[in-house]
């Protein structure tokens, strides 16, 4: 079954968030952590981080994750997930159209990031510097009904490369600072049948190898932030930033990627509930000719990343 382009409404809600799925691999020690997502009605998101490491024999991420589900899904979470480790981080956000024919949207991302930590639990050299391929093998292994779009990242043990693959329009970012500011280094791409219409991995869906597969050349340092669409339809990129810089402006070490995961997703749901905001999304929808203004109410998953080379000095 072929999903259709989910049609703008009033509501202007596309997908909902309920599983966070996070896997922290500390050196060859993996640990599966699977956080249940349900929510009171405080408001508040689900936060995780890696911890500190020391050790230097290998190239690292020091990352920090936010989720902030939809608020009419908050009393029952979403259908986001996410892959939090060393080397492999990982967004997987649900298509929510699949809730009208009856199947839960969430079940398709969790599993999807499930297969994801148990292939790099099989420390497969082929996953090491391919993430398209991990992608590729994580969906054929997924027999839930559903879809997702799907980004990942893979640091490279040794060399000073990150290699990513995006299906959809989940996303990523990767920043560096360059004397007192933040440049942006690169940004994805959406990959979009029609507007609103992502490409998406699952039942009916795209061919996994479809997914834009990307080497970057990293310095010590840098920073990459993984999300999905709840924060790139209702953030531009220069917001981001502006949100990132002070944590690095008189040091290198970002600190608390965690906390800047935190505040990103915030501030990103307080865009998509203006109404008179000229949002990422409503400009992609005046672009294709809708009549549409504000932003869109969605779930926000955000991993801040920061890449720390092995044999450097302390950041």
């Amino acid at each position: 079954m072929k999903l259709t382009q989910t049609i703008l409404s009033q509501q202007r809600q596309l997908k909902p968030l309920s599983m966070l799925n996070l896997l922290t691999n500390h050196f060859n020690v993996l640990l599966h952590l699977q956080i249940n997502l349900s929510l009171g009605c405080n408001g508040q998101g689900i936060k995780q981080s890696l911890g500190k490491q020391e050790d230097s024999t290998f190239n690292r991420f020091n990352a920090g994750v936010y989720v902030l589900p939809h608020i009419q899904k908050r009393h029952k979470g979403g259908e986001d997930a996410a892959v939090l480790t060393d080397r492999v981080l990982a967004v997987a956000d649900g298509v929510g159209g699949w809730a009208e024919n009856n199947v839960d949207p969430a079940k398709y991302s969790r599993r999807l990031c499930q297969n994801i930590v148990d292939l790099v639990f099989k420390n497969d050299d082929r996953y090491k510097v391919n993430p398209k391929e991990l992608l590729t093998d994580a969906v054929y292994d997924n027999k839930e009904v559903g879809s997702c779009t799907c980004v990942i990242a893979i640091l490279d043990e040794e060399k000073p490369y990150i290699y990513t693959a995006n299906l959809g329009d989940s996303g990523f970012l990767i920043l560096r600072k360059e004397g007192l500011d933040l440049i942006s280094r690169f940004r994805s791409k959406e990959q979009q049948h029609s507007f609103n219409f992502p490409f998406q991995v699952g039942t009916g869906g795209d061919d996994p190898n479809k997914a834009d597969g990307e080497i970057h050349e990293i310095q010590n340092g840098d920073i990459i932030i993984l999300a999905s669409d709840g924060l790139w339809d209702n953030m531009y990129d220069v917001k981001i930033v502006d949100i990132v810089r002070p944590f690095i402006r008189d040091q290198d070490e970002l600190a608390d990627p965690e906390l800047v995961a935190e505040l990103i997703a915030t501030q990103a749901e307080k865009f998509s509930n203006q109404q008179n905001y000229f949002s990422p999304f409503a400009k992609g929808a005046r672009d294709n000719f809708y009549d549409f203004n504000g932003g869109k109410p969605d779930d926000i998953t955000v991993i801040v990343g920061q890449v720390i080379l092995r044999d450097s000095k302390k950041i």
